[in-house]
């Protein structure tokens, strides 16, 4: 999620560039058509080109105090009356004067300035962008009438007021009110184009937070799918804790099982389970006995055979048992299993040992329960009781933090019970259990 959360944050950044980028393309001034400049507009450009460099220089006057000390025609002379003291700008002064019965399109005088200054690429861009703004209103055929700057106690004249021309016949024609006219058509353009950069803005402001507003949407839904896919997840620590549990019974069971000694033939129960209370000498019949239901065998005879033969003695019952036990093979017991143990641990202590172990809860003092198989290591848990979980709540930093991480782990405000996400591991270590793996809980 906090990728597609940084994608739209990209996204957006880049969109309010666009629209920035977009806002100072319209309002920059629309480029000069590749078309020779008059002679009055030639030597003004190069007027703008030593302004230029005058203000990269550091001692420049600001646009509006040149043009009210001399005029907006302004022409590298009048800057000489304003500059001329300082050595290194009348060097550049020199080259531009140079220069000054040329002609050309902008892009030349352009380049003519900055071949004149060391530094040209610097100012090459203020100079194209105030030598067009300046040709937009002005032919370069206006004459300048004001050649010397006016004295410190004489208001500023209004060029609207000054500012004639010539005709072919010689004869000058007050120009004020169609440079007014001009210049008010020109402020409409620039107003026209600011509106247009500044919708241009405003709509890619709104798809901006249309889409931080998805970001948001979208955020909200993950989160709730991670609460849920969480709980999930608790639900089934717990199924396997319990399973867990029920497993350790069984190998207890079954230990204790097949701790039993077995019963051999010479016990009072054998292996099988069924139950013989015969004697062995009962079981063992020698002849037939007589009608009269007496007990004891009937002795027969020897039968006499020819030659030195032994009479074949019958089998008494002792050595009758003796055959019975050598036929039968020992009954192999089943190895006893390992048992669990489990002890109830106290807090850790500064060296992430817990400080105390017992056999026994210990209300009041055992938080950790833990399970060993071998006596040298083992995993642990939070015991899961309330009381314990209380003792616990109340300082987690001294019961909790050494034996066990989570998500704000040091916040237990309003919480009641804490839920073991992950066992712990510890081992045995000169007769102290060290904390090995910290255990993973939350608190609900």
């Amino acid at each position: 999620m906090k990728k597609i959360i940084f994608i739209l944050v990209c996204v957006m950044g880049a969109m309010t560039a666009m629209g920035q980028d977009a806002q100072q393309a319209q309002q920059a001034p629309a480029p000069e058509k590749s078309s020779n400049l008059s002679q009055g507009q030639w030597n003004h450009g190069l007027a703008i080109g030593a302004q230029w460099i005058a203000r990269d220089l550091g001692f420049a006057q600001a646009d509006n105090q040149v043009v009210s000390r001399t005029n907006e025609n302004y022409s590298l002379d009048d800057l000489k009356s304003m500059y001329g003291s300082r050595e290194k700008w009348m060097n550049y002064y020199n080259k531009l004067k140079a220069h000054e019965n040329e002609s050309g399109d902008v892009d030349k005088l352009v380049e003519t300035v900055a071949s004149v200054y060391e530094k040209g690429s610097v100012i090459k861009n203020g100079v194209r962008n105030a030598t067009v703004k300046y040709n937009a209103t002005h032919t370069g055929n206006e004459v300048n009438t004001q050649s010397e700057a006016p004295a410190p106690n004489e208001a500023a004249v209004d060029d609207s007021k000054v500012t004639v021309t010539t005709d072919g016949n010689g004869e000058t024609v007050n120009v004020a009110e169609d440079t007014a006219n001009a210049n008010e058509e020109v402020k409409k353009e620039e107003n026209k184009d600011s509106d247009s950069g500044h919708g241009l803005l405003y709509i890619l402001s709104i798809l901006g937070l249309g889409l931080g507003a998805i970001g948001t949407f979208l955020a909200m839904q993950a989160r709730k799918e991670s609460q849920a896919a969480a709980r999930d997840n608790h639900e089934d620590i717990n199924n396997l804790q319990k399973q867990i549990d029920k497993l350790r019974a069984a190998l207890k069971s079954g230990a204790a099982v097949a701790a039993m000694p077995a019963k051999n033939a010479q016990g009072k129960q054998p292996l099988d389970g069924k139950k013989d209370d015969l004697p062995q000498t009962k079981k063992i019949q020698f002849g037939n006995r007589p009608a009269g239901g007496d007990k004891q065998p009937v002795k027969q005879e020897p039968k006499k055979v020819d030659g030195p033969k032994k009479a074949i003695e019958p089998m008494k019952a002792d050595d009758t048992k003796k055959a019975d036990d050598t036929k039968k093979e020992p009954v192999k017991t089943a190895p006893a299993f390992g048992e669990p143990k489990i002890l109830f641990m106290a807090k850790p202590d500064e060296d992430d040992n817990f400080s105390r172990s017992s056999s026994q809860y210990e209300p009041g003092n055992s938080i950790f329960e833990l399970t060993t198989m071998n006596g040298k290591s083992g995993s642990f848990t939070v015991i899961n009781k309330a009381e314990a979980h209380k003792l616990a709540l109340l300082m987690p930093g001294d019961t909790l933090t050494r034996a066990c991480s989570g998500n704000n782990i040091q916040s237990t405000a309003g919480k009641s019970r804490i839920v073991t996400d992950r066992a712990g591991r510890a081992q045995l270590e000169n007769g102290k259990w060290h904390i090995v793996v910290k255990a993973i809980v939350h608190y609900e």
